[in-house]
């Protein structure tokens, strides 16, 4: 299992007219958490682009909203990859409050897509060289 946190502070015009963060904008939130997440490893969304022609589209993705988070609250994002990708590669995302109280949990699943031919690929040996150290069984 890999994890990973990152702290990001609720932005005035993130808010709806209640000073709570929009509903739309969790979804920035767990992808702030998977971008940090692959810098954290040595890799970037860009670099996968650029140097390995691999996209990462999200295909689904499951909300659970417990409680607001409000202007300028200060996030912390935690990410968890669960398992090694193979055709998928699934974030588990729990956002927390200043005062470490869950307000918000996510699924988002992405696959791979060659960028050249547009078709599904399987995961990237570079992400998972960089990945399989922290899933190795310790037995």
């Amino acid at each position: 299992m890999y994890s990973f946190e990152y702290k990001k502070r609720v932005r005035y015009g993130e808010t709806d007219p209640m000073g709570y963060l929009y509903y739309g904008y969790y979804a920035n939130y767990y992808e702030i958490g998977r971008v940090e997440m692959l810098r954290a490893l040595g890799l970037t969304y860009k670099s996968l682009e650029a140097d390995y022609r691999i996209m990462m589209p999200v295909v689904a993705m499951q909300v659970r909203y417990l409680r607001p988070a409000r202007y300028d609250d200060l996030i912390t994002i935690c990410t968890t990859l669960r398992k090694l990708p193979t055709d998928y590669i699934t974030f588990h995302v729990e956002l927390f409050n200043e005062q470490a109280q869950l307000i918000n949990s996510a699924t988002v699943r992405l696959c791979f897509v060659d960028m050249d031919s547009g078709k599904r690929i399987g995961p990237p040996e570079v992400l998972l060289q960089r990945l399989r150290p922290f899933f190795e069984d310790i037995h």
